[in-house]
C-alpha cells in the first residue's frame, strides 16, 4: 500500500457484512461511493434499486455529503486514514423516497399525509 492509499473497511449499517477495499486519498468521494455501490454492496443488505445515495462516516464525521462535497477528495474530505489497520467508514444508504421530490408536483386528488396538528 503506497503512501497515497489508504485502506478501508466498509461497515453497513443495520447489517452483519463488512469488507475492506484501498482506495486512494486523491480519489473523489463520489468514486468511492460509485465503487462501493457498484463492486462491494453486500447481497444481504437493503436492495440497491430502491438507494439513492449512500453516506460515509469515519471517526464521527460524515466523508463527502451531497452536492459539491462529494466532489472533494478524499484527503480534501478529511479521512484519518489509519497507518496500523484499515479505517472503519460506516456505510449509510438513503433510500428513494416514493413520492415527489417537489411538493408542487403532488397529486392534488390524493390526500395529505402531513399532519398540521397544534399543540395549545
Amino acid at each position: 500500500m503506497g503512501a497515497e492509499e489508504v485502506k478501508l473497511k466498509l461497515i453497513f449499517a443495520n447489517d452483519n457484512n463488512s469488507t475492506e477495499i484501498t482506495a486512494n486519498l486523491n480519489s473523489k468521494v463520489r468514486d468511492v461511493k460509485s465503487t462501493i455501490m457498484q463492486q462491494h454492496w453486500p447481497t444481504t443488505f437493503t436492495d440497491i434499486e430502491t438507494v439513492e445515495r449512500i453516506r460515509l462516516f469515519a471517526a464521527g464525521r460524515e466523508i463527502g455529503g451531497k452536492g459539491g462535497e462529494d466532489s472533494k477528495s478524499l484527503k480534501d474530505a478529511r479521512l484519518p486514514p489509519s497507518q496500523s489497520f484499515p479505517t472503519p467508514v460506516h456505510v449509510v444508504p438513503v433510500q428513494r423516497s416514493a413520492e415527489s421530490a417537489n411538493p408542487c408536483e403532488r397529486d392534488a386528488s390524493k390526500p395529505s399525509s402531513l399532519c398540521l396538528c397544534a399543540v395549545l
